[in-house]
């Protein structure tokens, strides 16, 4: 779950240190007190995109930090060992920095990570409901997405299987349909290919001849240069009263003294050796001044040579190794070519096979959707009518059609509601209000709640258009996710905050005319007096705190109930 966020420098949020706990954490304050900012950060710290606007006026730089406990969270340990990361103590540190100049800086563990690695394994951990995700009820491409999560263990790898046979019989099918053309093209484009194929053969290409006619160029280039430079070399050596000369009779002056004294003789030994080692040189010396010669018909071959090999890299690539990958390349293009038809009807079969083997599988992925689909409109419905809605009906509905390969089978489904008895079912995006449509995404993911292997919920103010009996229903509901999951709620509702197993206030104050967002866990005494607030109390209306009192009793009640 997630045990702790640090937040600095994001909008009016300076620096805040957030502890949550197991079970129903439940935020409010006043409007503008900063709950949206904490709900800002987490999306930052989970991967989302970035703005330089979260930063703080006056500030470079900000940060979040979330520390989860993944203790009981194989999949996440998974995911880090895919990507070469671990854990220690089964603590998981996630940090986003983001800078003024739109840098975004991403670490896991103190590793830096790319953000799409951020991102893929926070959507392990937390999944997050603002007033922003009742759109994606309205939006039938993501109903679909909802009943495969539902029965996700029997749904995802059939789908999986579907996505890979849809991916595979495109292949084959688009070389069918565009790598084969008729007997005149393929005729004109044999001749090409054999052309070129013929032209780089004949060229005699190798990977080291480019490099070693360079360095020839640049000896033939520097001819005179580099003969006078051998003449005068040889010159100073060997010629008369050269180096040579001078060390030979060096050598056999200090020969008459060396029985003198060991030193004589050490002198003699290293003056012998170097005019050896410089009589050798002196020879090297002159066998490259006898075989250097300036040759103006090898410096054109040469530099024929060479501007042919770069005509071939500007026809055929960037190098020379681009050019023999080239001509393989050609090379297998021509022998599907000669061997076409036979190819053909090889490819044919294999997309028979395909295309059988897909509409199977993906029969049975539409069986699996139909049963989860019926299920889950069974189990919505109930739920609806525990929230109010006692006439109310949900039907996932599936309006797909058969005979197409597509990436996710032939399914097309679509939530349908009939709020009023005797009315028919309506595609919900056409009859459901604010309310409901708040409900309705609660009863989902009441519904969901025991399949949904993501540990930490984020319900951000999904209680809209709600109040009364219905709101103390939403607060029921949120218990009892919070029995399997870790649940963050940010209400404006005495109703729902009065379940909270841990109740945090956002505050806004000003200190030295600049104003901050601050955080506080609240005693049970201090969570009535805001019940009351929420309620409209002014001045902690004797009223208003009789009935928060009677909320936190009826809430703590209820959760006796169920554990």
């Amino acid at each position: 779950m997630l045990e702790r966020l640090l937040i600095k420098n994001i909008a009016l949020i300076s620096s805040l240190d957030i502890e949550l706990n197991k079970g129903l954490n439940v935020l409010t304050g006043e409007t503008g007190a900063g709950k949206s900012i904490i709900i800002d950060s987490v999306n930052l710290v989970l991967g989302e995109r970035a703005s330089k606007e979260l930063i703080a006026s006056n500030q470079q730089k900000a940060r979040v930090e979330a520390v989860f406990s993944i203790s009981k969270n194989a999949a996440v340990k998974q995911l880090l060992a895919e990507s070469g990361l671990y854990s220690e103590d089964d603590e998981l540190i996630l940090m986003r920095e983001i800078t003024s100049s739109g840098k975004s800086l991403c670490r896991i563990n103190g590793e830096m990570v790319p953000l799409a690695t951020l991102h893929s394994i926070a959507d392990s951990l937390v999944d997050i409901h603002g007033q922003h995700a009742h759109q994606s009820l309205l939006d039938p491409k993501k109903h679909m997405n909802i009943v495969d999560e539902f029965n996700a263990k029997d749904i995802i790898p059939v789908r999986s299987r579907v996505g890979e046979l849809y991916r595979a019989y495109s292949e084959i099918y688009h070389r069918l349909n565009s790598g084969f053309v008729s007997a005149a093209e393929r005729e004109r484009r044999i001749d090409i290919l054999s052309y070129q194929i013929n032209e780089i053969e004949a060229a005699g290409l190798s990977v080291s001849e480019e490099k070693d006619i360079t360095e020839e160029l640049a000896m033939l280039s520097n001819a005179e240069r580099i003969s006078t430079s051998l003449e005068t070399s040889i010159e100073l050596l060997s010629g008369e009263r050269g180096a040579l000369d001078g060390l030979r009779r060096a050598v056999d002056a200090i020969s008459r003294i060396a029985d003198f004294s060991k030193q004589y003789s050490s002198i003699h030994s290293n003056l012998d050796s170097l005019y050896y080692e410089l009589e050798d040189t002196a020879f090297q010396l002159r066998d490259l001044g006898y075989s250097f010669e300036f040759s103006p018909e090898r410096l054109n071959e040469l530099e024929t040579r060479l501007d042919y090999i770069n005509a071939l890299k500007r026809k055929y690539g960037g190098s020379v190794e681009a050019v023999l990958e080239f001509m393989q390349e050609c090379k297998n293009e021509l022998n599907e070519l000669s061997t076409s038809d036979e190819l053909r009807e090889k490819l044919k079969s294999e997309l028979e096979r395909l295309e059988k083997e897909y509409f199977d599988t993906s029969e049975l992925l539409t069986k699996l959707r139909m049963e989860a689909s019926e299920r889950l409109s069974i189990k919505v419905t109930e739920q609806l009518h525990d929230l109010g809605m006692v006439k109310a009906r949900f039907v996932a509905r599936n309006t797909g059609t058969r005979g197409k390969v597509q990436l996710n089978g032939n399914d097309n489904i679509e939530f349908m509601l009939s709020a009023n008895a005797g009315e028919p079912c309506r595609p919900l995006s056409k009859v459901a209000s604010g309310g409901e449509i708040s409900r309705i995404m609660l009863a989902i993911k009441t519904v969901c709640a025991e399949a949904d292997a993501i540990p930490t919920l984020i319900f951000d103010e999904i209680d809209t258009g709600i109040s009364g009996v219905t709101a103390v229903k939403v607060g029921e509901k949120m218990t009892r996710i919070a029995g399997t999951h870790q649940v963050i709620c940010i209400t404006h509702l005495p109703q729902i905050a009065a379940f909270a197993d841990t109740h945090l206030l956002v505050e806004k104050k000003t200190i030295d005319d600049v104003t901050h967002s601050t955080l506080r866990e609240l005693t049970k005494a201090e969570q009535k007096m805001e019940l009351a607030r929420i309620m409209g109390s002014v001045d902690a209306d004797e009223s208003a705190v009789k009935y928060a009192e009677q909320l936190i009793r009826a809430s703590d009640k209820f959760k006796n109930g169920i554990n």
